[in-house]
């Protein structure tokens, strides 16, 4: 293999898929997997559940001349910071037969033993003109959906299921749940023009979904085409395949977890209630708020023993039904309201033992989140 490059490209080639490497990873899984075929340069990384390329083609305005084909997995740690720290200008990649990456630049010159690339992951690069069963989503739409469900995940291992997200796409809509079984819920539903009648389910590692959302963001807008299969899914851009394994096992059904009815609703500016829980929050001992809601308006209390306590107040935009108080896990409140897009939101109220619902506050109920209260002794 022998490759011209630009440091600049070659830096964020390395850098994209450098995030899908885990510190923990050993042998071949270590390493960064460079492909230099005829028109492209193919970089590649794996943690085995998480692999992402990057496809660095010779039209990218001319900062590639490749002059010999080949592949090698190299040390990623060590040509990651190598390549950080070179000058700008152009960076000469060569590998000899003993499998050693020669890295030339200006008057540096570093040699990195390489390993053989057999046995690592590799996506051939002919998905990015795959036109089977696949959908085709707004880049900025599908992080927008990702970021607002994936929070919800359980991070403990006890259910296996419920650290992912379950992804279901029926005609034209796409929809991601995502609940830690106890506490929270988030779901969200978009619209899809889906002209190849693609359908299918899956469980996606949560973990894996946030980041994805991060190289997404490194792509720009644009459009992502998914596909789903048995053992794994796969996001193409137009320089990205990122494929993630899926989580084995029947998603719970979370309709039963929406309350059906509710005794009280309130609709709330969502930038003023999330200033007002930042506030209250700040002495929120074991991270509890109380919020009593009345004729008055809405009132958010919060303490912590031997320090203080916090009482802040919230008008309402509307009320509809009986006054309640509700004890909820302040993180995890903000958390959702900073996933939530809409100017106003809607809250339903269904009882003390009932999740609260939070809703668009138009009839738009596209997404829906639930927070489960927190019992406490002292109820207003």
């Amino acid at each position: 293999m022998l490759v011209h490059l630009s440091r600049n490209l070659l830096s964020k080639s390395i850098q994209h898929v450098f995030k899908a490497l885990s510190n923990n990873s050993t042998g071949v899984l270590s390493g960064l997997y460079i492909y230099a075929g005829s028109k492209e340069v193919v970089f590649s990384g794996s943690n085995a559940s998480l692999t992402v390329q990057h496809r660095a083609c010779i039209t990218d305005n001319n900062k590639i001349h490749i002059v010999k084909q080949g592949s090698i997995v190299c040390p990623a740690k060590y040509l990651y910071e190598i390549i950080r720290k070179l000058n700008d200008g152009n960076v000469v990649l060569e590998v000899n037969e003993q499998l050693i990456l020669s890295i030339t630049s200006g008057n540096t010159r570093v040699c990195l033993s390489g390993m053989s690339p057999i046995d690592h992951p590799f996506i051939p690069t002919t998905y990015h003109q795959y036109t089977g069963k696949s959908i085709d989503v707004s880049s900025s739409l599908l992080k927008s959906l990702i970021k607002q469900v994936a929070g919800a995940v359980s991070t403990s291992e006890a259910k296996p299921i419920l650290t992912g997200v379950s992804l279901e796409v029926q005609g034209n809509q796409l929809t991601m749940i995502a609940t830690d079984g106890v506490i929270r819920m988030a779901s969200r539903s978009i619209y899809i023009e889906n002209e190849r009648g693609f359908f299918g389910s899956a469980v996606i590692p949560g973990v894996n979904l946030m980041e994805i959302v991060k190289l997404l963001d490194d792509e720009g807008d644009g459009m992502v085409t998914i596909q789903l299969s048995h053992h794994e899914i796969r996001f193409i851009t137009q320089n990205h395949i990122i494929e993630s394994v899926l989580i084995e096992g029947l998603y719970p059904s979370t309709r039963n977890l929406v309350p059906t009815t509710y005794v009280s609703e309130i609709i709330l500016n969502v930038k003023s209630f999330r200033q007002v829980i930042d506030r209250v929050f700040v002495l929120a001992d074991h991270h509890l708020i109380t919020i009593h809601v009345s004729e008055k308006g809405l009132e958010l209390i919060s303490s912590t023993s031997e320090i203080g306590d916090v009482r802040d107040e919230l008008l309402l935009e509307d009320k509809n039904g009986e006054n309640f108080s509700i004890s909820i896990n302040g993180k995890y409140l903000i958390s959702t309201l900073r996933c939530i897009e809409s100017d106003n939101i809607r809250i339903r109220y269904a009882g003390t033992k009932s999740p609260l619902v939070l809703l668009p506050a138009s009839d738009n109920s596209t997404w829906l989140f639930l927070l489960t209260p927190v019992m406490t002794k002292d109820k207003r």
